[in-house]
């Protein structure tokens, strides 16, 4: 894989994927692209496109919407100090209902041709990730992540930390052999109306992660509960749905 990282929507700081020492260093702020070519950028604190901050994202029948607005949000400069400033809020918006939206780190939402689920991908750390994607529903509270099933098996034919390179500790190694949560993943296209989910996962790529870094898989998931319903190696992956992918670099 060529470093899919390189071209997303992104901070490019140190993740907290592997536990230790690690010095903070300021985001830098790179181009705009997507995961999901069907899929529409949203903000996020260190977006450098103010238009997104009022941003809003109808389904496609146009009951309902990803409404985005600034908030103000303090923010702690150092152990004395602190300012306040506009952060972006996100809200999946129906009828009576408004459900607040984990943006973190460059959001993008892919609404499902029936508008019945948007599929929401994102970051929790930077560039290296990690990935996560949110399925916000109408009929749901709250967002569920359905990608368990997929990071398992991914972990499971990609292990991290393998070959003499790898950067981690055998206490990292045992960790990350037991949670599968440092596997990305990010949603591509929906398939069967908001049923079933195109999805990518692939391993960080970052040589802390060993000779498996950037192999990848795609897998076709019920849309609901996660359970995979056929995987794609990284040939056939790139050979059926590179046509369905941004410009990360596949």
């Amino acid at each position: 894989m060529s470093r899919p990282y390189a071209l997303a929507l992104l901070i490019l700081a140190a993740p907290a994927l592997l536990a230790g020492n690690h010095t903070q260093t300021a985001p830098e702020r790179v181009e705009v692209t997507t995961w999901s070519r069907s899929a529409q950028a949203l903000p996020y604190t260190v977006n450098p496109d103010s238009a997104l901050r009022n941003a809003r994202v109808p389904s496609p029948n146009g009951k309902y919407e990803i409404a985005c607005n600034s908030i103000p949000k303090e923010q702690k400069v150092s152990d004395t100090i602190s300012e306040t400033l506009e952060a972006p809020a996100c809200e999946f918006v129906a009828p009576g209902k408004r459900v607040p939206i984990d943006l973190q780190v460059g959001p993008e939402a892919l609404w499902a041709p029936d508008s019945d689920a948007v599929a929401i991908t994102h970051s929790l750390g930077g560039a290296l990730g990690n990935y996560r994607v949110l399925i916000y529903r109408p009929e749901n509270e709250e967002a569920v992540d359905i990608a368990a099933e997929v990071r398992q098996d991914l972990a499971r034919r990609y292990p991290a930390c393998v070959g003499s390179f790898a950067g981690c500790t055998a206490q990292q190694r045992e960790q990350m052999r037991k949670d599968s949560l440092w596997v990305n993943v990010a949603a591509i296209r929906w398939m069967e109306k908001s049923d079933r989910l195109l999805m990518m996962a692939w391993v960080p790529d970052s040589t802390a992660f060993g000779a498996n870094l950037g192999r990848y898989n795609g897998y076709v998931v019920d849309a609901h509960n996660g359970r995979i319903l056929n995987r794609y190696s990284e040939a056939e992956f790139k050979r059926r749905f590179k046509k369905y992918c941004g410009d990360w670099g596949l």
